[in-house]
């Protein structure tokens, strides 16, 4: 999958996080700002914030989007999900434990690579 679509899937996803994507991306290369960047710097920091508030709805909702970009089988999501948000947010889950039965068996998988 190429940076400009995966971008795309998360906007379409979580359009509530448009303006901070177009604030990270229209320096840079726009929609085809690589995806490491955009998740990053844009759904990672969310997710952090969606964890301190017990966002719970909406936590459900990130770890159901993380786990089908998983099953993608796709090297480059793999690679942006476990790099560019799950490392990023693993110190996360050894705070908050009751999070980790959110997750789905890939996400769990991955994130055991790091705590």
């Amino acid at each position: 999958m190429k940076s400009d679509e995966l971008n795309m899937m998360l906007i379409k996803k979580f359009p509530n996080l448009i303006d901070l994507y177009h604030k990270e991306v229209e320096w840079q290369e726009g929609d085809k700002t690589g995806s490491h960047i955009v998740y990053g710097d844009v759904f990672t920091p969310y997710i952090k914030e969606c964890i301190s508030n017990k966002s719970i709805k909406e936590l459900r909702a990130i770890f159901e989007y993380i786990e089908f970009l998983l099953s993608k089988k796709d090297l480059y999501i793999d690679d942006v999900i476990t790099f560019s948000v799950i490392e990023c947010i693993s110190c996360q889950f050894q705070e908050n434990q009751s999070i980790i039965d959110m997750l789905g068996t890939r996400t769990k998988k991955c994130l055991m690579s790091f705590i």
